[in-house]
């Protein structure tokens, strides 16, 4: 996380690349604040033509454009198969580990928060912090220091049903040692929703509603063996 201009993207393709080297499958996720930036390549000039999804592929490659947000909740939930996330932006809602990207101490203690581990500085602008402080030349010792404190983040939903309260809170705990990602009710869930194959959190409340209303619809269908522990429903439309 930093401001704008600090070298967020810079610093984020690099620990991407050193995680990689490393064996690691890592994805990474982009914040744009103002909307999209579009280039001038082919799916970009389908997708200002109208085209509802313009995917491009190759033997190596896939590029998609797609209309429609997407909250940070459900981007969360389709990049949980991967080893490591790297996010850049959503400083108010993420709820994982950070690295502040500063370029003077007042930038950093501005960006200061629970869950800050680093900070990282391009300019040699901090020579003191409450946190470790790397400079360029020492991304390899930042993705050691990540690779320990890292760990799987909540759901990002807000659900008020853990006993934290909310999921910066939870993420906090499981950073201090005080909790772990068990502790996170909308990720333990037995219920599962997919829609067009991507998955979709469930709070507790919802989780429920669908268990108790499924389990009745299908227990009272013929043929269907008595107390039967796992139900899987496709609707095609």
């Amino acid at each position: 996380m930093g401001f704008k201009e600090a070298g967020k993207t810079t610093l984020a393709a690099r620990i991407i690349e050193l995680l990689s080297s490393r064996g690691y499958r890592v994805a990474a996720l982009k914040h744009a604040h103002g909307g999209l930036t579009l280039g001038s390549t082919d799916s970009a000039r389908l997708f200002k033509a109208g085209a509802v999804v313009a995917l491009t592929v190759s033997g190596d490659a896939v590029e998609r454009l797609e209309r429609g947000g997407l909250a940070l909740p459900d981007a969360l939930s389709q990049l949980r198969s991967y080893d490591f996330l790297v996010v850049e932006g959503f400083k108010e809602s993420f709820p994982g580990i950070r690295v502040a990207v500063v370029r003077s101490e007042e930038e950093l203690r501005q960006l200061m928060h629970p869950l800050t581990v680093a900070a990282y500085t391009p300019t040699g602008g901090v020579s003191s912090a409450s946190v470790p402080v790397f400079k360029p030349g020492e991304e390899e010792e930042l993705v050691d220091l990540i690779l320990e404190r890292a760990f799987e983040p909540p759901a990002g939903l807000n659900c008020g049903f853990c006993r934290y309260g909310s999921c910066i809170a939870l993420a906090a705990a499981i950073l201090r040692g005080e909790a772990s990602i068990k502790d996170c009710v909308v990720l333990g869930s037995k219920v599962r929703v997919l829609v067009d194959g991507r998955p979709v959190e469930l709070n507790p409340f919802v989780q429920d509603l669908f268990r108790r209303v499924v389990t009745a619809m299908v227990s009272s269908l013929k043929g269907v063996p008595e107390g039967a522990r796992r139900v899987s429903i496709e609707i095609q439309e």
